[in-house]
């Protein structure tokens, strides 16, 4: 039997139970402390390691947990203390990778404003593209093609003017690299006063472009190209550093930054190099620009490996840096100035826009890659290959146009220079060096003539 203990508070224990000692009049103190030796326990670090050595206990199961306390107490500490930094990581680099981490959670949020998501233009979905372009072999891979995605994306919501953005390419630099969007849409900005130059949204400056070098930072507007900056472009060979505000040091003498020659070799290699399918795009019959073809079909990808079913949809650069010759002055007014010109255009006659790569002199070489078998489809029932076309262009490496099934796109990868350039640019002459100064008399290193004259005594 068990002794009731006799109680003065307002509920009274239950007849044959036993009073525990923290409820006797001593227990406010004893809890006391409890808490306190807690509390001490806790900023010590003690009470918080005792804890997780008893659930890797009961995760793990021991045989022997009595005997493993300690080792299990080692395993405890080295996997919460801090990793140790590698050879060759120092603060710096980890606040930079902290930096970097930070920027790429928010090159990935949707772009949105306070009423809810934003309104954007037309952006091709790169990341299909990229699987187009790795079944040719090439890409930027799948982690950078996210980010090009991605960074168009936003910028193509900062810009609400635009009304279509593609990711024209990457040229590579010897610092950093550029990512290059084109954009169609927009005022374009306006033209520059003083030499006559193609109006945004015509000739060269039909698209306007964006550069950057990090795909989490900002989109930077390139200045609309003139003329005399396609012709000087075309005279010097020189690899791009990937500052914008960098001075091009060159022979002969570029009067501008690397920004303009970055946009000069833009019109120069898209001039060159953007293909279509033969048949996207159809002549005005009024004599106009072309414009699409709403009944155009994608032929066979049998038919696409021949080079006549590919056409340029870009102006041509003629050598005057234009892409049409000015009009002819009036021939009794000036006659010279109408027989230099039409002498130019005779020596230079322009080319169509819809051309023919056998017309264009350059080099291009046609592949295709993949399953070349027939699959009908269930949506229209026509049958398609799953072969990827890959058109490329010699003369300007890195160009590639390409195709599969009923979409085509065009990329450039490289360090937009144009093969088959020369390489050596005689430098300028160095500057006329100074008269040395004049030391005086001397004397003769090999003696004076009296020693000369004294005999030579005989041993």
């Amino acid at each position: 039997q068990h002794r009731v203990h006799r109680c003065h508070c307002r509920n009274p224990p239950i007849r044959g139970t036993r009073i525990l000692p923290s409820l006797l009049p001593a227990a406010p103190v004893r809890i006391m402390d409890i808490v306190a030796e807690k509390a001490f326990l806790e900023k010590q670090g003690v009470y918080d390691h005792i804890g997780r050595i008893v659930d890797r206990v009961v995760a793990e199961k021991p045989t022997d947990a009595q005997g493993l306390v300690e080792v299990l107490s080692r395993l405890v500490k080295e996997s919460a203390a801090p990793p140790a930094p590698k050879d060759g990581e120092t603060e710096e680099s980890l606040k930079a990778l902290e930096e970097h981490v930070k920027k790429a959670r928010e090159l990935d949020k949707l772009p949105e404003t306070e009423d809810g998501e934003v309104t954007i233009c037309t952006v091709p979905d790169f990341n299909e593209e990229a699987e187009m372009f790795a079944s040719a072999g090439i890409g930027l891979g799948e982690t950078e093609s996210y980010k090009v995605m991605c960074s168009l994306r936003n910028m193509a919501a900062k810009k609400q003017e635009l009304n279509k953005v593609r990711f024209w390419g990457k040229v590579l630099g010897t610092d950093a690299d550029y990512y290059i969007a084109e954009a169609a849409g927009g005022d374009g900005g306006e033209a520059e006063e003083g030499e006559e130059m193609d109006a945004p949204g015509t000739g060269a400056n039909t698209f306007t472009y964006f550069y950057t070098t990090d795909l989490s930072g900002s989109w930077e507007q390139l200045p609309h190209i003139k003329p005399s900056q396609i012709v000087a472009a075309r005279m010097i060979k020189r690899l791009l550093t990937g500052n914008p505000k960098a001075k091009v040091i060159t022979h002969p003498f570029f009067d501008a930054p690397e920004e303009v020659l970055l946009r000069a070799q833009i019109a120069r290699i898209s001039a060159d190099t953007v293909l279509c399918v033969k048949g996207v795009l159809i002549e005005d019959e009024e004599g106009g620009e072309p414009g699409p073809n709403e009944e155009f079909v994608m032929p066979p990808a049998s038919e696409l490996l021949s080079r006549k079913a590919w056409t340029h949809m870009v102006p041509h650069i003629l050598n005057n840096g234009r892409t049409a010759h000015k009009e002819l002055p009036d021939q009794e007014e000036d006659p010279q100035g109408y027989a230099a010109a039409k002498e130019e255009q005779e020596a230079d006659p322009p080319m169509k826009l819809l051309r023919g790569l056998d017309e264009d002199g350059l080099q291009w070489v046609v592949k295709q890659t993949g399953d070349t078998a027939l699959y009908k489809s269930l949506a229209d029932g026509v049958a398609r290959s799953n072969a990827v076309t890959s058109v490329r262009c010699l003369t300007w490496p890195g160009a590639v146009c390409i195709a599969q099934k009923t979409s085509y796109a065009n990329l450039y990868i490289g360090y937009g220079l144009r093969a088959g350039e020369r390489d050596f640019f005689p430098p300028a002459p160095p500057d006329v060096q100074d008269e040395p100064v004049d030391p005086g008399e001397v004397p003769e290193p090999q003696g004076t003539e009296e020693e000369e004259e004294q005999p030579v005594e005989e041993e």
